[in-house]
């Protein structure tokens, strides 16, 4: 069931020059959330902004997400204070389904860095094998990543030069491996491309514009194989039918 709730900020940090990370207090949205879902945050303009998840504490009652700056509603709630109120939505959509196997890659680009933060966190504390490629533009946009992680980057001034894919091609997963990704859609079709050629099962979520996160307005729909013959295509809702979808399944 839907929900909004009125909840406070308790943190605030700025992961680089244009990217803050909220902790915020609400243990219903804390205890319900599964990774790849998303809450819709209100400001002073029109319409709530949908946010991944990025990471939750059960036990404090706590959710995190990432905010980048691109307009307006993103910079008033990048700058918000510590102590302040917000409205949130959710959680909403439908995550990944992490008991499909015992052994994940995760892959992310842009902010999808922050929904796939909370795929990883949940995968390590289950004790399933798990590896994170990131992908950024440059070392300026590298976030929320640790040692261990395959991180690429275009400009090649941090970890490896060029794109997800350059990461990808480092490794040597067997046929058990999950690939899930979430990021800008050239790149999940790359990376869907990359293990559909290995024989690998993909993931992505498909982060479009959104506008009341609950599968009403149809703003955020996009295409998806139709089982009917005679029909090329339906149209599917990715803040409610999705924002996960397997690979197979998307026309992108």
């Amino acid at each position: 069931m839907n929900q909004e709730y009125t909840c406070k900020v308790l943190k605030r940090v700025m992961l680089t020059s244009d990217t803050a990370y909220l902790t915020i207090g609400c243990a219903d949205i804390a205890g319900r959330a599964i990774p790849g879902q998303f809450v819709n945050v209100s400001c002073s303009g029109f319409l709530k902004r949908p946010f991944g998840i990025a990471s939750v504490d059960k036990v404090n009652g706590t959710f995190c997400i990432g905010i980048k700056i691109v307009g307006e509603g993103t910079k008033e709630l990048a700058s918000i204070e510590e102590g302040s109120t917000i409205n949130v939505l959710g959680p909403l959509g439908n995550g990944f389904d992490l008991g499909v196997s015992d052994s994940f890659i995760l892959v992310s680009g842009g902010t999808g860095v922050f929904p796939v933060n909370f795929a990883y966190e949940t995968l390590r504390d289950s004790g399933k094998k798990v590896t994170m490629v990131q992908g950024f533009r440059d070392k300026s946009q590298v976030c929320l990543t640790c040692d261990d992680y395959i991180v690429t980057t275009d400009s090649g001034d941090y970890g490896i030069k060029g794109t997800c894919i350059a990461g990808l091609d480092t490794l040597s997963p067997d046929e058990n491996t999950v690939v899930c990704c979430v990021g800008p859609i050239p790149m999940m079709k790359a990376v869907g491309n990359w293990a559909k050629d290995r024989g690998l099962r993909c993931y992505i979520s498909m982060e479009q514009r959104m506008a009341c996160g609950i599968g009403i307005c149809l703003v955020c729909v996009c295409k998806v194989k139709a089982e009917e013959e005679g029909i090329p295509f339906n149209h599917v809702r990715c803040c409610k039918d999705g924002p996960v979808f397997d690979f197979e399944e998307v026309i992108l």
